[in-house]
């Protein structure tokens, strides 16, 4: 059975406010010392289209499995690998409500290749590991002490 994971228009939709307040913070610090409106404005659409090339379109990402082998398509690029002789790793991490969600592919005598599924939404990740047969260890909830805390 064949199982498509493809990046989710609500990921695209929140990265895309957070380039924006990225770009208009840049912005904003850059037209303290540059008064001009038209290089706030210049200044603003360039950080936002660098933030849209790297981190929107750079990530657009497409993952098919058939139970035997992977295929990640980012971009023109695709790349195949068959399970059988691929070593998979995946890691999640939650932070200030935000989910990082990377696999990790090793084929035989190749190195480490890291694949960024945070486009994907943690639901469909989820359901990629489960498809490939991870399944994790426990979670296991740090609590972060702080100074205030401490004392």
């Amino acid at each position: 059975m064949k199982n498509t994971y493809k990046t989710k228009l609500y990921r695209v939709l929140l990265n895309l406010v957070f380039g924006t307040a990225a770009a208009l913070f840049v912005a904003f610090i850059a037209s303290i010392w540059l008064k001009s409106a038209l290089w706030f404005v210049l200044i603003f659409a360039a950080v936002l289209a660098l933030y849209i090339r790297t981190v929107i379109i750079g990530n657009m990402i497409v993952i098919e499995t058939d139970g035997s082998t992977l295929s990640v398509k980012q971009g023109e690029k695709i790349d195949t690998y068959s399970l059988d002789t691929t070593s998979v790793r995946a890691k999640t991490v939650t932070s200030n409500g935000e989910t990082e969600c990377t696999l990790y592919l090793t084929r035989q005598g190749e190195n480490e290749t890291t694949v960024n599924c945070e486009l994907i939404g943690i639901a469909q990740f989820e359901k990629l590991l489960s498809d490939l047969g991870i399944d994790g260890d426990p979670v296991t909830k740090l609590t972060t002490i702080t100074e205030s805390q401490n004392k």
